[in-house]
């Protein structure tokens, strides 16, 4: 895999990420308002993750080229300056998600149906992808002699845990279910 090759994919996850937020905000919104408002800003937020991935890519071009081989898992010493991807499975994210939009293009999904499909997608191996790339963009910008840009990738890791947190609160607030609960709190203390 290249790095062109994992950007594509991240940003391809993020888009749909967003898209999905964003149908879960009109087919539950009528509900409450403020559950329109949650989903909206979740959606929101991946877009910006997807935007993100859009500037870090530009980085990392001009520090490292686009067709950087990049390792997975656990391999041999690599002539790439770019540490080896952790040992994910993409294809299993990628059914996952398909899994999920296939359900709610269904157009029949409940609150607790997408509290859960939140806290899978946020638990998922995506977000291990999106916080490689987000380590990959800080060697490029400290490769830049570019530590202004540093603060940037600062306040998206500390965005990363406010998102996670925003689910968990909007969960307890809106769900009677008490599993869904726990599990947007073990969320919460993965992303801690």
């Amino acid at each position: 895999m290249t790095l062109e090759e994992l950007f594509d994919i991240c940003q391809d996850l993020e888009l749909r990420q967003a898209k999905l937020y964003a149908s879960f905000a009109l087919l539950l919104g009528d509900v409450d308002e403020r559950i329109a408002r949650f989903w909206e800003r979740m959606s929101t937020e991946e877009w910006q993750h997807y935007i993100l991935v859009d500037f870090g890519r530009a980085l990392c071009v001009e520090a490292f080229g686009i067709d950087t081989p990049i390792s997975a898992g656990n391999t041999e010493k690599s002539s790439s300056p770019i540490a080896p991807l952790p040992d994910i499975s993409i294809q299993e994210i990628i059914d996952a998600l398909n899994a999920h939009e296939s359900k709610v293009e269904s157009g029949k999904i409940s609150l607790d149906e997408a509290f859960a499909i939140a806290i899978a997608i946020e638990g998922s191996e995506a977000d291990t992808i999106y916080m490689y790339l987000l380590s990959i963009i800080r060697k490029a910008i400290q490769k830049s002699n570019q530590p202004y840009l540093m603060n940037r990738i600062v306040q998206v890791e500390r965005d990363m845990v406010s998102h996670v947190d925003g689910l968990v609160r909007a969960t307890q607030r809106f769900s009677k279910d008490v599993s869904l609960i726990r599990k947007a709190h073990r969320l919460k203390e993965e992303h801690g």
